[in-house]
């Protein structure tokens, strides 16, 4: 993973073929009491979840040991164009007790539903899963490497395997690009089948070589029920 990286997301929204959201990120390496620290920053404006003509700010810090990331939080403020806050979306990742806390509020920072999900393996939430899928891209074909678990948005824990679809030719704003393409398939037991047809396939984009820089998604914003979106990177760096 780069030490350094700032860049521009576009959302579009699949059925529309509209622009949806638009965002910059910035990623930043840093070292604390001898832990190697990775932050994740993004600002967007557009229209995000059920909320129209907002703002909002993600931020997230994931931890690398031995080659892996492992979240230990992250939240999302979404504020009206006027600035006020709307909503206060708040994950902690608890590796001593094994569980993650998830709390969302409202513009009062008032808890208005709070869950606490065990950690059955690699666990991972929106704002961190593109950067800790890097880490799995470097190991396709290793079995350690072909399941996660995935806590939506709206407060639903998935678990995830990967299903590796080879290399595609991507199309991006920033010119033709080799890409990897991995495709996520929620298991959902018994509904599985069901969920085929109301869930659309979810795939996600990086490129061909290190450090495997994220490049695309296509699949739900934020959990069953949201928009269909693509969400991809207008520049890489070099």
């Amino acid at each position: 993973m780069r030490e350094h990286e700032k860049g521009t997301i576009v959302y579009i929204d699949k059925k529309a073929s509209s622009q949806r959201s638009k965002s910059t990120f910035s990623t930043e390496r840093t070292t604390e009491n001898n832990k190697i620290i990775y932050k994740y920053a993004a600002w967007g404006k557009g229209d995000y979840d059920e909320y129209k003509n907002v703002s909002f700010y993600i931020e997230a810090q994931v931890e690398e040991k031995n080659g892996i990331l492992y979240p230990i939080y992250s939240f999302n403020l979404i504020k009206n164009k006027n600035g006020d806050l709307i909503a206060k979306h708040e994950k902690k990742f608890d590796y001593t007790k094994q569980k993650i806390y998830y709390t969302i509020s409202n513009g009062k920072e008032e808890i208005l539903e709070n869950f606490v999900f065990p950690m059955k393996g690699f666990t991972v939430d929106g704002p961190t899963m593109i950067h800790f899928l890097k880490t799995f891209v470097a190991h396709i074909g290793e079995s350690s490497y072909k399941t996660f678990y995935l806590i939506s948005e709206k407060g639903q824990l998935y678990r995830i395997n990967i299903k590796d679809m080879g290399i595609e030719t991507l199309e991006l704003p920033m010119g033709k690009i080799t890409a990897i393409k991995l495709q996520l398939i929620p298991q959902l037991g018994i509904l599985t089948s069901v969920a085929k047809s109301l869930i659309p396939p979810t795939f996600v984009w990086y490129s061909e070589q290190e450090p495997y820089d994220w490049l695309q998604y296509d699949g739900l914003e934020t959990g069953v029920g949201s928009t269909h979106i693509i969400a991809s990177k207008t520049t890489l760096q070099k």
